[in-house]
């Protein structure tokens, strides 16, 4: 087993994912090769500067825009929403391969609803689906068949909108396109190719399925130690101990390499394949705006153990006991988090405003610093489609401020 330093480590993990280097990833074809190669990126509905997937996507993407996302998504479909790590978007050529993912959501719905008093959903699937068949793709707002759910505290008021929920989970229905937040459900017949809706589940057994399933999430990251964290979020690879004998089977077979990093007492793994981005340093120092679920981040513990940045998204976290604020986003430079920063609100009448700033107490704030984050400013700006804010604005904001 080899010892790399925790500087290896980092450098691996920010070239790795894209983060030291624009090179050629511009535009459509930078953002549908970055998610070639990881494969998912994980999704939420919060729009503060952007949602998370536009967010991982304007740090490595040389001039992204949102409607970049969008056209992979739903007109080239190149890209479909998905279940993975929580919701997600994941290359649409992973989709037969998904299927033991879509049937463990689909059974477990079935508990959901009925805990929702809501099992009555189930019922009308068939209605639901023969509604858009007839009438197009639809909002949940504009069906409204079975009635009204049970009084309960949770879950949807309408059966058909459970039903949506259920049928989109298991896959029959998928998302024609996004109106803001809302969903507008098609079949899957009508969104994708028939060999993506009728492809076979290509694996025989589930093992072989964990197998290509792990190495997939590996893949994501770059590289990953087997703790209960959130690296290994979602179905079937949350559980440590089929994992564990997984990744001790691939390790022994030489797909996964495994290494020590010095001052930590865990094991690693990087798949074989990405070796050749081990040793390579970053060498940029260009300064990077990271989404709060960017996948270099999945793992908290390890971005903690590993780059000395404890970070947590507090927007469910009452606003009394937030430690920073409401959307945080941590600020890279090379291979290290210099920084945190809340943006306002963006609404596209004027230039990025800053609510707080806060650097790393080991941070020195230097000339070369700054302008890198002026670059890095001017870039954000860009993406969201406003003017740039003044010199003595943004630094001012920044000036002397420090950690909680």
């Amino acid at each position: 087993m080899m010892t790399i330093s925790r500087e290896t480590a980092r450098d691996f993990l920010v070239n790795y994912q894209g983060l030291n280097d624009y090179g050629t990833s511009e535009g459509h074809e930078g953002a549908a090769a970055y998610m070639r190669k990881v494969r998912c990126i994980q999704f939420d509905p919060l729009n503060v500067v952007g949602r998370n997937p536009d967010l991982v996507l304007q740090s490595r993407v040389r001039n992204y825009r949102p409607r970049i996302l969008e056209d992979l998504l739903y007109r080239d479909r190149i890209l479909t929403d998905a279940l993975d790590k929580m919701m997600s978007i994941i290359p649409l050529e992973d989709y037969p391969k998904m299927a033991r993912i879509r049937k463990a959501m689909a059974d477990e719905l079935v508990g959901i609803l009925s805990n929702r008093g809501s099992l009555e959903a189930l019922d009308i699937l068939e209605e639901v689906r023969e509604f858009i068949r007839m009438n197009g793709p639809q909002q949940a707002g504009r069906i409204d068949i079975g009635g009204r759910a049970a009084e309960g505290r949770w879950g949807h008021t309408k059966l058909s909108s459970a039903a949506l929920d259920y049928l989109w989970n298991s896959g029959q229905l998928g998302i024609s396109i996004k109106n803001g937040t809302q969903k507008v459900y098609d079949l899957t017949e009508n969104l994708f190719p028939e060999e993506i809706v009728n492809g076979a589940d290509p694996f025989p057994t589930e093992r072989d399925f964990l197998r290509w399933y792990i190495m997939r999430r590996i893949g994501g990251i770059g590289l990953v130690w087997n703790r209960k964290t959130g690296a290994w979020l979602g179905q079937y690879i949350f559980s440590q101990e089929p994992r564990t004998e997984i990744i001790r089977e691939l390790a022994e077979e030489g797909k996964l390499l495994a290494c020590r990093v010095e001052g930590s007492d865990e094991t690693f793994y990087l798949r074989k394949e990405d070796e050749g981005c081990l040793g390579k340093r970053t060498d940029r120092n260009e300064v990077r705006f990271v989404a709060p679920l960017d996948n270099l981040i999945w793992d908290r513990d390890m971005t903690a153990e590993l780059f000395g940045f404890r970070y947590s998204w507090e927007v469910y976290v009452p606003a009394a006991k937030r430690k920073y604020g409401y959307y945080v986003l941590p600020v890279l430079c090379g291979n290290r988090f210099v920084a945190r920063f809340e943006p306002e609100k963006n609404t596209g009448t004027g230039p990025l405003r800053i609510k707080n700033w806060w650097w790393e107490p080991d941070v020195t704030v230097t000339d070369e610093l700054l302008e890198a984050v002026r670059d890095a400013f001017r870039r954000f700006s860009g993406y969201l489609g406003v003017e740039m804010m003044k010199d003595a604005y943004w630094k001012g904001k920044l000036a002397g401020r420090k950690r909680k």
